[in-house]
């Protein structure tokens, strides 16, 4: 069972014990993403989430690292459209120095001049290697065009032009409005007591207040068609989609059965007749993204250009006929199953 608290300043707190396992799971989530930035500042969130690993008033970017590897565990964060999240996965027994270490580095970043212009490299950098690798570039150019003028349609990780524009003050501003408890939930899972409850509370309690950021309006798609010629790739890299349902609708577990259906395992439709019986891909899969208003049901394989339109042809194929003809039980059992 999930105990669910929300202190007196705004801040949740997310407790599950699981007594028989021997260690402990903590993320602080940050109810902010790309989706959730001004157009100027895209990709800051992002930004961020790479430079509170570099130095706080306490700990040194170096003494992060080895204090990580000293516990023995996996210490990361990542950023998506709608979420930031730092976690630490450790034994029990260094939980409260996961705490302890997670709450510096979501409290006191010193956003470092010379540190924040190093990670602003790495992160041109990290732009530059999505633009160059096109399974990844593909889910840009897509929701850009799905999605125009929503900030749902940016890329998370922001352009060279804009993350090359914002200041240490720009980003110290927006860090001081967006971490704030109204806006961030602390969930731990795992061999967790009563003392380590107390002492997650003691550890976030006296975030500066502030105000939860709204997501803004539903996004509304386009339906349209967006291609990049590129010479130095070999193959022809295909994604389409269609509007799916939104994080919080009634009828979104229907939609990942019928996505694991359709290409979400390795006995789904689309897997076995495009790679399995023909050959024409190594990877094909269907993928549901569910967000605050609207989401997408995706469908992607990599081909080469000669078998393109039947790859194409053939996953409409197996779409149509999913919508046209209800799956048997024994396929509905095996996709449940799998989930």
């Amino acid at each position: 069972m999930v105990e669910r608290e929300v202190l007196a300043d705004g801040l949740t707190l997310l407790v599950e014990r699981v007594p028989a396992v021997r260690s402990a799971t903590i993320g602080v989530w940050l109810r902010m993403g790309s989706r959730h930035e001004p157009s100027r500042l895209s990709g800051i969130c992002h930004f961020i989430e790479h430079l509170l690993f570099k130095g706080t008033e306490n700990r040194s970017a170096r003494e992060i690292s080895l204090l990580t590897d000293r516990m023995g565990g996996h210490l990361d964060a990542f950023t998506s459209k709608e979420n930031t999240c730092f976690y630490a996965r450790v034994l029990d027994e260094h939980l409260p120095l996961a705490v302890d270490l997670l709450s510096d580095i979501v409290r006191h970043p010193l956003f470092d001049a010379e540190e924040l212009e190093r990670e602003r490299r790495v992160i041109l950098e990290e732009i530059r290697m999505v633009n160059d690798s096109p399974e990844d570039r593909i889910y840009d150019l897509f929701c850009e065009s799905f999605w125009p003028r929503h900030p749902l349609g940016r890329p998370i990780q922001g352009t060279e032009e804009k993350v090359g524009a914002m200041s240490r003050r720009t980003v110290a501003n927006f860090f001081r409005r967006a971490y704030v408890p109204e806006n961030m939930v602390i969930a731990v899972a795992g061999r967790v007591t009563a003392r380590h409850r107390r002492l997650l509370e003691r550890a976030f309690t006296g975030l500066p207040s502030g105000k939860r950021v709204a997501a803004g309006g539903a996004p509304r798609f386009r339906p349209g068609l967006r291609r990049e010629l590129r010479k130095d790739v070999d193959q022809v890299h295909l994604l389409f989609g269609l509007p799916g349902l939104a994080s919080g609708d009634p009828d979104r577990f229907c939609l990942h059965l019928l996505n694991t259906l359709l290409g979400g395992s390795i006995s789904s439709r689309l897997f076995r007749r495009v790679r399995e019986e023909r050959g024409l891909a190594y990877s094909v899969a269907s993928q549901v993204h569910s967000h605050e208003g609207g989401g997408l049901l995706t469908v992607y394989a990599g081909t080469s250009p000669a078998s393109a339109r039947e790859v194409l042809a053939l996953c409409l194929e197996e779409m149509r006929d999913l919508a046209a003809h209800a799956p048997a039980a024994e396929e509905v059992d095996v996709a449940r199953d799998h989930l």
